[in-house]
């Protein structure tokens, strides 16, 4: 090389300096050489010119005003479009500008130009080299934030990357793989925040229900304190640990406000709610949650997405986990996950109609009822032989619990929704009357007495007070839940899977699931004249015995015994519908 071209070339070098810092005039120079080198990208050789290629792929838009980010922008799709050679290098230098150079950058407005730049800078490059977005997901991939990251450079990073699911160029399995890597994030987040079960037999007994009124009482959500930077206990029973839990906490919620925030404005420019949309999430939903119960918070998303769309996403959500807990080729842990994401979605979700959850509640209530059918010789035989194994049938008592639970919280709304097919008469009639709950619910597999007893017990008074039948609460021992059935089945430790959309405790991403969601002081129920501890004092009394009497003297309600074998044997009906083998070695 001539002395005269290496001192000029390293004029150049110097001038593409990344770490450089530039005034008006010398920004102008910076852009003058940006677009000559986009000129001769031909003639850009990466062995000759390996450092000057470093020096371009190491460059931060965000130092540059907008006239010098365009020309730099342009030089990096012009070399992606050379054929085999800048592709990796173009998408890695794009991708390490999805956030600031420096973690004490401030965030201003001008990072949405800046990430709209980049998209289009990506776009332009899909449309030259077909093959980039497969490229581009390797990239991503190997540069996604990990959980000790800042939250501003995760929501940021997030945030950039979320954009170019807009991009029809990506195609469906980029979205797929991009939507995948942001739920994974999500999800090793949401299992890093721990809490530490410390239920002792005296706090077995505290109902569900009550210890939620409880949390909403003290104002309860996931707090930093100001003197530790500690969050504080999740109830007097649950104790939220780890050094790091603090960080997870702000770092998860920051990340569901962009995720949200996403979605929300997708749906207001009509670019999502389509069933390919839907399918794309439920898939991923099913694969990254639904089995999984440590999650706590990365369910919301799909929550949200369901409630900006109730009609389409909202129904068929509730249709799919239906579909998954009928399905004999799903694995057991499917099933039982599908039932209570199912019971838990019915329970809280405004935006799903009554008559919605009466047609989803009758399918449930009939497959226990089947269930019951096929197995109840084969149950008195085991019994009579101390063979009874309560583990077989988990999946059945997973389903007589999520109907409870779903009636605890909307049988008084259910009360009004009529028999299907029925001619209006008078006095009218509801559809639960003519469900076989005291068959399904009094029998020898005794659901009652393994099913959590505060949902069990909830059920039963709500149950008398609307006269679906005359079942009394006693029926329930209170240390039900340290019974043999009940320890067979899990006891206390499985007492957090049933609930996955128990209230959202993320303070900030809140405003996204609260306008939407039913809290339990939010529940009419069929004993409305009593609140929560009157019910335990007063509720088997004559003058509120009256007043349920007086509430509900137009409902046709028939008379069921509580005697749990005789109901079970009035109700006897041997009808053996052997599904696929799902009945098959069930003692």
């Amino acid at each position: 090389m001539d002395l005269n071209d290496k001192e000029q070339y390293d004029f150049l070098l110097s001038i593409l300096n990344p770490s450089a810092r530039f005034g008006p005039n010398e920004e102008a120079f910076f852009v003058t050489v940006l677009k000559a080198l986009t000129r001769v990208v031909s003639q850009i050789d990466d062995t000759c010119h390996a450092t000057l290629l470093s020096n371009i792929f190491r460059m931060r838009i965000w130092l540059f005003e907008l006239e010098t980010r365009k020309a730099l922008l342009k030089l990096i799709s012009s070399l992606a479009a050379v054929p085999d050679k800048y592709l990796e290098g173009c998408l890695h230098m794009l991708v390490s500008n999805f956030v600031p150079p420096e973690p004490g950058w401030v965030i201003t407005s001008k990072k949405r130009e800046i990430h709209q730049e980049l998209h289009a800078c990506l776009q332009d490059i899909f449309q030259d080299v077909p093959l980039s977005p497969i490229k581009l997901c390797a990239v991503i991939d190997k540069t996604m934030p990990c959980i000790f990251d800042s939250k501003s450079k995760m929501s940021t990073y997030v945030e950039c990357m979320l954009g170019l699911l807009i991009r029809k160029e990506i195609g469906e399995v980029l979205s797929a793989n991009l939507l995948s890597m942001v739920f994974n994030l999500l999800v090793e987040l949401d299992v890093n925040i721990t809490w530490n079960d410390t239920l002792d037999q005296e706090d077995q007994n505290i109902c569900i229900f009550d210890r939620e009124l409880e949390y909403l009482d003290h104002q309860f959500s996931l707090r930093f304190s100001a003197d530790d930077g500690k969050v504080g206990a999740h109830s007097n029973n649950r104790d939220i640990s780890g050094n790091n839990n603090s960080a997870f906490i702000e770092r998860l919620d920051g990340l569901m406000v962009v995720v949200c925030e996403h979605l929300n404005s997708c749906v207001k420019s009509g670019r999502l709610m389509t069933t390919g949309d839907y399918k794309l999430f439920m898939r991923i939903f099913e694969i990254a949650v639904l089995k999984l119960h440590e999650s706590k918070f990365t369910q919301f998303v799909m929550f949200y997405a369901c409630s900006l769309d109730p009609e389409i996403w909202g129904l068929q959500f509730a249709f799919d986990l239906a579909d998954i807990f009928m399905s004999t080729s799903q694995d057991p842990i499917s099933r039982m996950s599908a039932i209570s994401y199912l019971a838990s979605y019915l329970s809280r979700a405004k935006f799903i109609s009554s008559s919605i959850v009466a047609n989803i509640v009758i399918k449930i209530v009939n497959w226990c009822s089947d269930y019951c059918n096929v197995v109840q010789e084969r149950i008195f035989n085991a019994i009579q032989k101390r063979q009874f194994n309560p583990i077989a049938h988990q999946i059945y008592y997973s389903a007589c619990q999520a109907v409870m639970y779903i009636l605890c919280f909307r049988m008084r709304e259910l009360l009004y929704v009529p028999i299907e097919g029925a001619m209006s008469k008078v006095p009218f009639k509801s559809f639960l009357f003519d469900l076989p709950l005291g068959y399904i619910l009094f029998n020898a597999l005794d659901p009652l007495k393994v099913c959590l007893p505060s949902i069990v017990q909830e059920f039963l008074r709500q149950a008398k007070a609307a006269h679906l039948f005359h079942a009394s609460v006693s029926y329930i021992n209170e240390n039900a839940i340290d019974s043999e059935l009940s320890r067979s089945f899990g006891g206390t430790e499985r007492l957090d899977i049933f609930f996955p959309f128990d209230p959202y405790l993320l303070n900030e991403s809140d405003r996204f699931i609260r306008p939407n969601f039913v809290y339990w002081s939010m529940v009419n129920t069929t004993y409305n004249n009593c609140n929560s501890k009157e019910v335990d004092d007063n509720c088997n009394s004559k003058e509120v015995d009256e007043e349920e009497d007086e509430a509900f003297e137009d409902v046709d309600a028939p008379r069921i015994s509580s005697d749990p074998i005789s109901s079970f044997e009035d109700h006897y009906n041997v009808d053996y519908k052997d599904s696929d083998g799902e009945y098959d070695n069930l003692e």
